[in-house]
């Protein structure tokens, strides 16, 4: 697979310019003849959760992802926003096809903190088949649950996409939470056997908090096998040869031990 990470610097507020620019980088993807491209978590309108004007009610923003993708011959995993209906406000990501089919729709399980008084949980792990292979989707904090990762790769997952918007958030430093997200990724790779696709935006939201960056892919035995050492903006292309997954099994044997856990 050749797979396009986009790290965004996203616009708060201004949707309509993180639509013009995501259509550039998934054209300029396509040019590259890359299968999947993966966009970080709320690249359409930023943070939205205390911002109900910014909500989508009407599917607006799948359907956006859809025509792009159809016209560009281009599988995406669109990154995130906020999808609301009378059950609840989601933080909402979908993998759509090169045919512009929407093959899965996963709702954020774990919620950062000022998303919870706002934001309706999603409870369900989503495993689905591609043309590729069989893909989970996570989003941004759901990296620090092992469980929910347990449960997709029990259900076949060899690769998850995990959109993000991991910042410092004026809480920590740069340079811990850059070690978390590297951490949190090889770990889950390893201790699943699978790979994983880690997205997050790029640049400065405020004098004392910054987003991380660093997005890359990650499989067990490689380690990361591309990495953005920065949080500057940048799309980065790689091929990714699942068969390191079948070498993983066969020395730790994880997978064996998956299927036989109760969950």
């Amino acid at each position: 697979m050749k797979l396009a990470l986009v790290q965004m610097e996203i616009s708060e507020r201004t949707t309509e310019k993180n639509m013009q620019k995501i259509e550039r980088f998934i054209v300029q993807a396509a040019l590259q003849n890359v299968d999947i491209i993966v966009f970080p978590e709320d690249c359409v309108a930023g943070p939205a959760a205390k911002k109900r004007e910014l909500y989508d009610f009407n599917q607006v923003n799948k359907k956006f992802f859809q025509k792009l993708a159809k016209e560009n011959s281009i599988d995406i995993v669109t990154g995130s926003w906020i999808e609301s209906n009378s059950n609840g406000r989601y933080n909402t990501c979908y993998y759509i096809d090169a045919n512009g089919k929407a093959l899965a729709r996963y709702r954020k399980i774990n919620l950062w903190r000022s998303e919870k008084p706002h934001v309706t949980a999603g409870n369900k792990p989503i495993v689905f088949q591609t043309k590729h292979c069989k893909a989970g989707l996570a989003v941004c904090w759901d990296l620090t649950d092992p469980l929910l990762f347990r449960k997709m790769a029990k259900k076949g997952a060899q690769i998850i996409y995990c959109p993000s918007f991991w910042s410092s958030a004026g809480i920590s430093n740069f340079e811990i939470e850059k070690n978390n997200i590297n951490a949190l990724c090889h770990a889950r790779a390893l201790e699943n056997e699978l790979a994983i696709v880690y997205v997050n935006a790029a640049g400065k939201r405020a004098k004392n908090d910054e987003l991380i960056g660093h997005s890359q892919v990650v499989v067990p035995i490689k380690g990361a096998i591309a990495r953005l050492n920065h949080n500057k903006e940048k799309m980065i292309i790689t091929e990714l040869d699942l068969d390191i997954l079948k070498r993983a099994n066969s020395v730790y044997k994880i997978r064996n031990q998956i299927k036989s856990q109760l969950l």
